[in-house]
């Protein structure tokens, strides 16, 4: 059994592995945060250049999100940041950060593991749009409403109990 924890790798190595535990359509659907945040994610808007981003009529502050999960997110708190930002992205190697996505900073956010046997709710639901069996979904809290803000389809096992249940669904 190979684990891979780079979504990108893992979807590569699941093209050619005789059987992966979330498949490779599915992780890949999970990384391009447009796939699922229409339908679990809070209001957003989509930017691709730093002067876009002055348009965005969402209340601050935000949470300045790369279309692709790259690992780049973070919370502004004004347009100049957000231009700073957006300009780092632009001169970045990889084309999949050139991309952006704007959402309203939530009030708190919890990440969840979840497996095709235990998840409920919102968690058990983008599980089974995308495909997965397992994954590490990031709620926030936009007063009292809960919005998907995050999927990671290939996370890291923190604890003996994410591993039994992992362990389980296999």
């Amino acid at each position: 059994m190979l684990r891979i924890s780079n979504p990108y790798a893992a979807i590569a190595y699941g093209q050619i592995a005789e059987r992966s535990i979330n498949p490779p359509g599915a992780i890949y659907a999970a990384v391009n945060r447009l796939t699922w945040l229409p339908k679990f994610g809070p209001p957003y808007a989509v930017v691709s250049s730093d002067t876009s981003v002055e348009k965005v009529e969402l209340e601050r502050p935000w949470m300045l999100l790369t279309a692709w999960r790259l690992g780049l997110d973070g919370p502004v708190t004004s347009v100049e940041g957000a231009k700073s930002v957006l300009e780092h992205r632009s001169f970045m190697r990889t084309p999949l950060s050139k991309v952006s996505i704007v959402i309203p900073k939530p009030e708190r956010t919890v990440t969840v593991f979840a497996t095709a046997k235990n998840a409920t709710g919102i968690a058990a639901d983008v599980l089974r749009y995308l495909g997965l069996l397992y994954g590490k979904l990031t709620i926030g809290d936009y007063g009292g409403k809960f919005y998907v803000i995050d999927v990671d389809p290939v996370p890291q096992l923190e604890s003996r109990e994410e591993v039994k249940e992992l362990a389980e669904v296999l």
